[in-house]
């Protein structure tokens, strides 16, 4: 019979004489992968697309946003959808109280309005402006950008550079929604190892039923 005591003790004598060899070797091959990805990552440009996408239509006015949107994409490619509410107003609404819809009407000037509806009801309102809130350019709907650095004070940071990363919002040549999220990369690996690239995301947003944006 098995000596459950003895057994405990000696895993646990084992685990004290592994510990660090083992705790060493993860951190080698963590490094190791890191680079394997980080070559495999330089110079390189992805960008993952619904299928039958056609890029973003030419628009010349705001006005030609304005309309009953749904809330969440439809990705056919089967990636993860993204909330039009999350872009517009980060962090405000919880997941278990997603707005259905949004609806967008041209504002004062050159400004376009969006309300978050849900069961018919405004939960967030908000006016946003060119040249404050975004840029209007090559027919497309271009967010603030932001960035990210990455020093090497910050301990086991093997990368130094920079990232940003920029949303745009435009209408496919359809008339539907479309969403385009890319990060940007450019650095040193090690040190010694040069990294540059970029990565793209392309969502749509389908046009919703006008009855889906009416207020009670």
């Amino acid at each position: 019979m098995i000596d459950l005591t003895r057994l405990a003790a000696l895993k646990t004598r084992c685990g004290l004489f592994l510990q660090k060899p083992l705790e060493a070797w993860w951190n080698v091959m963590k490094q190791a992968l890191f680079l394997l990805l980080l070559l495999a990552l330089s110079g390189c440009s992805t960008t993952q697309a619904p299928e039958n996408d056609t890029g973003f239509a030419s628009v010349a006015k705001l006005e030609a946003f304005a309309g009953c949107y749904k809330n969440c994409s439809s990705p056919a490619d089967g990636s993860s959808p993204v909330y039009l509410t999350s872009i517009l107003w980060p962090g405000q609404f919880p997941a278990e109280s997603l707005p259905e819809a949004v609806a967008i009407r041209s504002g004062s000037g050159s400004s376009l309005i969006a309300s978050a509806i849900l069961d018919n009801a405004v939960l967030q309102e908000s006016r946003f402006e060119e040249g404050k809130h975004f840029y209007f350019r090559d027919g497309r709907i271009e967010l603030n950008r932001d960035f990210l650095a990455s020093g090497a004070r910050e301990p086991g940071n093997p990368f130094i550079g920079l990232a940003t990363s920029a949303t745009e919002l435009g209408l496919d040549a359809s008339g539907q929604g479309r969403i385009s999220q890319s990060t940007a990369f450019a650095g040193t690996g090690f040190l010694i190892v040069p990294i540059a690239g970029k990565t793209s995301t392309i969502h749509k947003i389908d046009r919703a039923p006008s009855d889906l944006c009416a207020i009670d």
